[in-house]
């Protein structure tokens, strides 16, 4: 039975001809624009009758293999003698030291590039070269070797032979997918109320490759009902895969319980969850480096076979999972996670994998993105993330000690004391923060010297004497020219003076919506649903919604009587809250005394939470528990396992933190809650900034600054109550301002039967 499948030259040569080790010794994070720009400045000098990006396909049948190879050359040139594949590559090192045995990798694709055009042309022979730019002086050098086609025919039939038991791999695992998508169904007997309305509409945004914006309540099972759609799309014509994304650890446990769900009732498919290289990391160390870490040294020498290996056995790449195999291969299990992502349907990250332009995912290129479906879980969290991802700044002093520090490299005392200078010239106010209008001097300019200064000399450093200092500084400095390319209208420029004198600039991201948009367009589909977009209109708006896309509002499953909804009209605005902390913490105590059980209490800050706690356990018997400082995922696990059903603990907890999202605690695990305060985060200057800004385009700046963010903050807390048809409990707000039409007019359906305690 032949087996097709269609694959790039670069992907069959850097899977075959791999080698060698991880070494994160020092890399450029701008080595993929700088490539691109070194490849359009040598395609300019092709001479006439050259062509550059020339597409390449041929059929390869090896055994029951077939292959449909395919790929771009960067250049083919007409020789003296011939036809010249020509492949540019950009290196930071010596090209003194390049000869023809240096990058099989490179090479290797360069001859499948020739083999194909050999065999389309039926030429006997066929000139090879690589060109190498050198990163700093541009310099180049060209090594070229002559083939025959017979040389090059014996190059391709060893490379598909040794390229063949993965591909047997990737068939199989097709096949299943196939297979089982299609004929699978819904994996519960029955759908919740609004369920299957919500699966409908996610099968349809990714069928009709469009955006969809969903509301929808806690506990109809968002999860499942985003998930089974989506895994039912990779049927679809261009549809490979989807990426599941979150901001918690919780929901993506979450997710991966729904993938195993659907794998009970007959799914079979690979899923991958990518967990946070400092979490993950076998060593006391992240230092990615072979002579220190042996999951690194000799990493590329094994990988292929921990692939294999963990595929033919391992559907779902948890952590753990991740984790064993890594061990078992000697593989860095953070590289070994990111290489599954190439292969696996599903990929369960944070945001910041597809968002954040530091540490998006280079490997996904554009024709990829395109069949690929975005699930973005708790987008509400997405609008804060995204203006922190796309906001950056640098600071004077630091650039003034790099330029005294380094005073015998001309090269970075010179640049680092030009950016200290721009910098300085922001000083014509006091202190605090202002508004400026543009850039000082020649600061970008200056950045860009000091980045090209400090990378030479950041490379040419042994190791054991390498400055973390000037490291840092450059990442900070390549950073923020990298946001400032999205500098337009949705940004300020922030100068502020600390207090030790130091001079700050911010490129400060009012509204995130346009980078959340351009960079959603860039895959096939993107769905962002959450049980508090409220309101609506701001959260489709804020992250990047146009009218051409789908929404869904769909209402509460379950009964008003479920929950008893209380307000409390107490002050506890900070100037308020030593007096009446004292009468918080009794009404706190007539809460767990009126109904029985387990009470979670979220409070606007620490401060405040263990002022009322120390008040609270003065007066009540009931035993308390309080969530720490910097707390980590045992010591959390160790605080929800707390609440038992039958139990009678009262938790205090801070809203906006680790137990206000994600954290389910079903039936008689929680039967009662309660808010303090409406979430509002303290004026500052840059939240009035971004209350100016959509004042000016005519929204309700305060609203979108304050009210809306700090809202969903109590919407989140009020919503780990109520979780499944059987759950029942109290409420209770407690802020004279929830009475208030502005805050009433956002709470959920089944909040609207309130009661005012006097």
């Amino acid at each position: 039975m032949d087996r097709s499948m269609t694959i790039s030259v670069r992907e069959l040569v850097s899977y075959v001809f791999r080698a060698g080790s991880i070494d994160e010794r020092f890399q450029s994070n701008t080595a993929l624009l700088e490539g691109t720009a070194i490849h359009q400045e040598v395609q300019k000098k092709y001479k006439d009758g050259d062509e550059k990006e020339v597409f390449l396909q041929c059929e390869y049948k090896y055994g029951e293999l077939n292959l449909i190879v395919q790929g771009r050359c960067d250049g083919l040139l007409e020789g003296e003698d011939g036809p010249v594949i020509d492949e540019i590559k950009s290196t930071s090192g010596d090209l003194e030291e390049l000869d023809s045995s240096s990058h099989p990798v490179y090479w290797a694709q360069a001859k499948g590039y020739a083999y194909i055009y050999s065999l389309q042309e039926n030429l006997e022979e066929i000139d090879v070269q690589l060109t190498y730019v050198q990163k700093r002086t541009k310099e180049k050098k060209r090594l070229q070797i002559r083939f025959t086609h017979d040389e090059l025919a014996d190059f391709m039939k060893e490379t598909v032979k040794a390229y063949q038991s993965y591909a047997s791999v990737l068939h199989d695992l097709e096949e299943q997918r196939e297979a089982t998508v299609p004929s699978f169904s819904f994996p519960f007997s029955t759908y919740r109320t609004g369920q299957r309305k919500l699966a409908g509409s996610v099968y349809r945004t990714i069928e009709e490759k469009r955006n969809l914006f969903a509301q929808a309540p806690t506990g109809i099972g968002k999860t499942i009902s985003t998930l089974f759609p989506a895994v039912k799309a990779l049927s679809l014509d261009k549809m490979d895969r989807i990426y599941y994304l979150t901001a918690k650890t919780t929901t993506r446990a979450t997710a991966e319980e729904a993938l195993a769900k659907m794998e009970e009732h007959g799914l079979s498919l690979r899923s991958v969850t990518l967990t946070a290289k400092e979490k993950i990391c076998f060593q006391e160390e992240t230092i990615c480096q072979p002579d220190y870490c042996e999951y690194a040294d000799g990493y590329y020498d094994r990988v292929n076979d921990g692939i294999v290996d963990v595929l033919r056995n391992e559907t779902q790449l948890t952590r753990p999972v991740i984790e064993a195999y890594a061990r078992k291969h000697r593989l860095c299990p953070f590289e070994f996670s990111l290489d599954l992502t190439d292969v696996v349907d599903v990929i369960i990250s944070d945001y910041n994998y597809i968002f954040d332009p530091r540490v998006a995912l280079k490997r996904l290129l554009p024709d990829r993105k395109k069949k690929t479906a975005l699930l973005v879980d708790e987008a509400h969290n997405l609008v804060e993330r995204a203006r922190e991802m796309y906001s950056a700044s640098v600071y004077k002093n630091p650039f003034r000690e790099a330029s005294a520090a380094w005073g015998d490299e001309e090269g970075i005392r010179k640049t680092a004391r030009a950016v200290a200078d721009d910098l300085e010239r922001l000083g014509g106010f006091q202190g605090g923060e202002v508004v400026i209008n543009e850039v000082p001097g020649e600061l970008e300019e200056n950045l860009e010297r000091f980045i090209g200064k400090s990378e030479q000399i950041i490379q040419e450093q042994p190791e054991d004497e390498r400055s973390e200092s000037l490291v840092d500084l450059y990442f900070t400095a390549q950073n923020f020219l990298r946001i400032f390319e999205f500098v337009d209208d949705h940004y300020r420029f922030i100068a502020a003076r600390g207090e030790d004198g130091d001079l700050m600039l911010k490129l400060f991201c009012l509204d995130p919506s346009h980078v959340l948009k351009k960079v959603t367009d860039g895959f096939r589909s993107g769905t962002f649903f959450s049980a508090t977009l409220s309101p609506f209109a701001y959260y489709k708006e804020m992250l990047g919604g146009t009218k051409e896309d789908y929404i869904l509002q769909l209402p509460s499953p379950y009964d008003a009587s479920q929950v008893d909804v209380t307000i409390t009209p107490l002050s506890t605005r900070y100037k308020n809250r030593n007096q009446t902390s004292g009468i918080l913490a009794e009404r706190l105590k007539d809460q767990v005394e009126n109904y029985s059980g387990n009470h979670l209490f979220f409070f606007p800050s620490y401060h405040y939470m263990e002022l009322v706690y120390q008040e609270f356990r003065k007066m009540s018997p009931v035993d308390a528990v309080m969530q720490e400082r910097g707390m980590d995922e045992s010591r959390r696990e160790d605080f929800l396992a707390q609440f038992v059903p039958g139990g009678r603990l009262a938790g205090f907890a801070v809203m906006g933190g680790v137990f206000s999202e994600g954290v389910d605690l079903r039936g008689d695990r929680l039967n009662g809650v309660a808010v303090v305060g409406v979430g509002l985060a303290p004026r500052n200057f840059e939240k009035e900034l971004i209350k100016d800004y959509f004042n000016e385009k005519g929204r309700r700046g305060y609203d979108y600054a304050y009210v809306y963010p700090g809202m969903n903050k109590v919407l989140q807390a009020g919503g780990r109550l109520i979780r499944s048809e059987e759950d029942h409990g109290a409420i209770q707000l407690i802020d004279d301002r929830f009475a208030a039409e502005k805050y009433t007019s956002l709470f959920p359906e089944d909040w609207r039967n309130y009661r005012i305690i006097k």
